[in-house]
């Protein structure tokens, strides 16, 4: 073959290729709307500006398979324990409406973001921007708006947007406002509208506090402490943790949002790792030293109780309603010392049921038999309750899949 013939031919199926690839991405989606494959946050929303191309649709069906699985999880609206999603999850917030509670969720693939309604079989997407490969959703200012994460190409880094609906509406169309946080974020919570964020150098933590939209920030924290958990307990209290390590004593500090003092409250516990209810008067702690054990330590006297049953605070979740109740998926097999960070690092899994613990008498009570009720073995991870505290919302860490737990059933 001549080196004409050849050039000649190289050129035609390079205009075949840039034809088909032109044709992908100015074809329209099944919302109408330009197909579009971002590589990240930031060179998505640029400058925090709007993303238009989001509308309202019905999740999408692609084949006879997605079909049957929107139906069986549109059928299942009225069981105790229902499925939402079979697709991987990042996260997920609720928000109740006079109808009922909705739960918002953000697809681990895909970015996209759903909205199912709990006292009905409607599910629809409500958002298709494209960012792939979330880690991570926490959900805040009334189920609006979340602080996405992701791991950047370097597997390494951990990129962090602030994302907010707006106009959200099932018949009109959706925007999203997404607005950069720092790069060197250890660790983000959640309170209202207000977000808590832990910026971590070579020699220091420090922690910040201020509005979705980065506007209003405020330092509350600084120190040369850096493995720490955050958990936005109220608008006046941020609680810190060492992260645990069977291995090392574990410290609760409580920060005040206001004035920026710390209150060290636990301190040289095995294995620390702790959930602090809503008011900050008691804490549910794990110690993890010769063997492992749950407790719930009483701020006014400064008293501890051991609980009748073992589990992770990460499994539990404080009611609003009672500051003395608690609700914690329990595993049925045993624990020990270093099953928490083998649990982190994903090296054992466990099959949970729901136990309701009241405090005050140390009486609990199982109110959901997972196992028994979807014939799946059921790893509980970020359970959150409904406002109403009719349900927990929950995800399997064994596939990052979402469910609901209705309470009055």
């Amino acid at each position: 073959m001549s080196k004409k013939i050849i050039i000649i031919t190289s050129v035609f199926l390079s205009l075949i290729l840039l034809g088909l690839v032109g044709y992908y991405l100015l074809s329209p989606n099944d919302s109408g709307t330009p197909n579009s494959v971002v590589s990240g946050f930031r060179s998505f929303f640029t400058f925090g500006g709007d993303d238009t191309s989001s509308t309202s649709t019905t999740t999408p069906v692609q084949n006879e398979t997605d079909l049957k699985q929107a139906e069986e999880l549109q059928l299942n609206f009225t069981q105790k324990l229902r499925k939402l999603s079979s697709e991987s999850v990042s996260g997920a917030g609720t928000a109740d409406f006079k109808a009922g509670t909705v739960v918002h969720y953000i697809e681990k693939a895909t970015g996209h973001i759903f909205e199912v309604e709990l006292f009905s079989p409607k599910q629809i997407r409500i958002s298709n921007t494209t960012i792939p490969v979330v880690i991570d959703g926490i959900w805040g200012n009334k189920n609006n708006s979340l602080i996405a994460r992701y791991l950047k190409d370097d597997n390494k880094t951990v990129d962090t947007y602030s994302l907010t609906l707006k106009n959200l509406s099932t018949t009109t169309e959706n925007t999203i406002t997404g607005t950069p946080f720092p790069t060197n974020i250890s660790d983000v919570s959640i309170f209202g509208t207000n977000v808590f964020y832990l910026e971590q150098s070579e020699t220091f933590s420090t922690g910040y506090i201020s509005n979705f939209d980065g506007t209003k920030k405020k330092q509350v924290w600084n120190s040369p402490i850096k493995e720490l958990n955050s958990q936005f307990v109220n608008d006046k209290t941020v609680a810190l943790t060492t992260k645990p390590n069977p291995n090392l004593p574990g410290f609760l500090y409580l920060v005040d949002t206001g004035n920026g003092v710390v209150k060290n409250v636990l301190r040289n516990i095995a294995g620390l790792s702790t959930l602090v209810n809503g008011d900050a008067t008691q804490i549910l702690y794990l110690t993890q030293e010769s063997f492992i054990l749950l407790s719930v330590f009483n701020q006014k006297d400064k008293s501890s109780k051991n609980v009748d049953f073992t589990t992770f605070p990460e499994k539990c979740v404080w009611s609003n309603k009672d500051k003395s109740v608690v609700y914690c998926a329990v595993p049925k097999e045993h624990l020990v010392p270093n099953s928490l960070i083998n649990w982190y690092k994903g090296f054992i899994s466990f099959s949970d049921d729901i136990h309701k613990y009241n405090t005050k008498d140390g009486t609990y009570s199982i109110v959901g038999e997972l196992f028994k009720e979807s014939a799946e073995n059921i790893d509980v991870i970020k359970p959150i309750l409904s406002e109403n505290e009719q349900y927990i919302v929950f995800m399997n860490k064994k596939d990052n899949s979402l469910w609901s737990l209705d309470l009055t059933k």
